[in-house]
C-alpha cells in the first residue's frame, strides 16, 4: 500500500512540514511513546514525521545508547484507518493528546518521584498528626526516638521541621504545578483534562514533572526557532 494512498505526495509533505515546525513536541512525544525496553531508557532527538497516509503516519528519530547514536524510522498505525483525507486533522490532534499524556505510574516506576512522593506521604501524615501527637509517638519509640534526638535534639523539633516541611513543600510544588500547567495550555496546546493530570502530578512530586514538561516545551522552541531561520 503506498505511503499516501488517498493522500497526494505534496499533501502529505505539506502536513508532516507543518507538524515538525509548529508541533515539534507533539513529535517527540509520539515517538518515545512507540519505544520500550532498553530503548525507552535511551536519549531520543532530531524526531520527524516523514509522511502521512490513510493507514498511518511515519517517524523518523536518532536514538542513542551514551556514545552509540543510530537514525530509526517507526510507522504509527491509525486506528481505524482513515476514511478520506479530511480526517488527517482530527486524526493527528487525537494523537497529539494521547501522546501528551502523563503517566500515574510514574510515581512507582520513576525512582525519583517515587522517593518524593513518598517523602510527600511521610510529611503530610506527620503533619496530620499535629506537634504534640507526632513528638509523643515517637518519644514513645526508644530507637526512632534515639536517632531523633541525636540529629534534632529533641522530637519537638524534629516534629516542627516535620511539619514546616511539608507547608513549605505544598507552596513549592503548589507554584510549579500552575507554572507546568501554564506550559501545557499555552505552549504545548493540551486539553483541560491532560493539563489537570500534570498539575496534579506536579503537586504530588514537584520538580521532574515540571522539568518533563520544560523539556517538550524546549523541543518546540528550537524548532520554531530553526523555522525562523530557515
Amino acid at each position: 500500500m503506498a505511503a499516501t494512498e488517498g493522500i497526494t505526495p505534496e499533501a502529505s509533505k505539506r502536513i508532516a512540514s507543518h507538524m515538525n515546525d509548529d508541533h515539534a513536541a507533539t513529535i517527540h512525544a509520539l515517538v518515545t511513546a512507540t519505544l520500550s525496553g532498553s530503548d525507552a531508557r535511551c536519549k531520543v532527538q532530531n524526531c520527524r514525521m516523514k509522511s502521512v497516509s490513510l493507514t498511518e503516519y511515519t517517524l523518523s528519530y536518532v536514538l542513542c545508547d551514551g556514545d552509540a547514536c543510530s537514525m530509526k524510522k517507526v510507522a504509527v498505525p491509525f486506528k481505524p484507518p482513515l476514511a478520506s483525507a479530511g480526517m488527517v486533522r482530527p486524526a493527528l490532534i487525537a494523537e497529539h493528546h494521547r501522546a501528551l499524556q502523563p503517566k500515574f505510574s510514574w510515581l512507582i516506576t520513576d525512582p525519583i518521584m517515587r522517593m518524593l512522593f513518598g517523602a510527600c506521604i511521610l510529611l503530610g501524615v506527620g503533619t496530620a498528626f499535629g506537634q504534640a501527637e507526632l513528638a509523643s509517638r515517637i518519644n514513645d519509640t526508644p530507637l526512632v526516638s534515639s536517632i531523633v534526638t541525636t540529629v534534632f535534639g529533641s522530637a519537638d523539633l524534629f516534629a516542627k521541621v516535620v511539619i514546616g516541611s511539608w507547608y513549605v513543600s505544598l507552596v513549592a510544588h503548589g507554584l510549579e504545578a500552575v507554572y507546568t500547567a501554564y506550559l501545557c495550555k499555552r505552549t504545548l496546546k493540551m486539553d483541560v483534562m491532560t493539563t489537570l493530570k500534570w498539575f496534579l502530578l506536579n503537586v504530588c512530586t514537584g520538580f521532574p514533572i515540571m522539568n518533563k514538561v520544560k523539556a517538550l516545551v524546549a523541543v518546540d522552541t528550537a524548532a520554531r526557532a530553526n523555522k525562523k531561520k530557515a
